[in-house]
């Protein structure tokens, strides 16, 4: 056994915690109105519409599928963000199975702020994995500011994604 932690492993982690957050903002809708700013959002759903549009447009831009405009990506509808995170997961874990990939292989992609970028295959699948992670914490703390303290814990130590 290693101690690393594998992709997969992490894949899992982030799915269920979104799982969590997707569960918690149906029970309070006000939430999703929530003013949040973050990555020029107006409200934490449109947070949450950017986590979703990167776990798509990377998975997509991985499995050598065209790449969705951001601007196609629903504004006011949790419900269809949920599909579409359904739909990259099950991209991702389909990618990841898959023994003939190469996550050596270089790829050059034209991202929606940074210009034009080259990375790794393995560290795109990083990225697409873990970037919601980074602002589901985000959530956590408009959430708790708003007087609506999440009803789970997002810890990795805690997550039953993992032993």
């Amino acid at each position: 056994m290693t101690a690393a932690l594998t992709i997969e492993e992490l894949l899992g982690w982030s799915d269920q915690t979104t799982r969590n957050w997707f569960a918690f903002l149906a029970k309070h809708p006000a939430l999703q109105a929530t003013p949040c700013g973050i990555y020029g959002t107006a409200n934490v759903l449109g947070l949450v519409r950017h986590m979703v549009a990167v776990e798509i447009r990377y998975s997509q831009r991985l499995a050598g599928l065209p790449v969705a405009d951001y601007e196609t990506f629903p504004e006011d509808s949790l419900g269809a963000l949920v599909a579409l995170h359904d739909e990259a997961v099950t991209r991702l874990r389909g990618l990841l199975a898959d023994p003939a990939q190469n996550w050596d292989e270089e790829l050059e992609f034209k991202t929606l702020t940074a210009g034009t970028l080259r990375a790794t295959r393995r560290k795109i699948v990083g990225h697409a994995v873990l970037h919601s992670i980074r602002h589901w914490a985000q959530v956590a703390t408009l959430a708790r500011a708003a007087g609506t303290a999440p009803d789970f814990d997002g810890d990795l130590l805690l997550s039953s994604s993992l032993r």
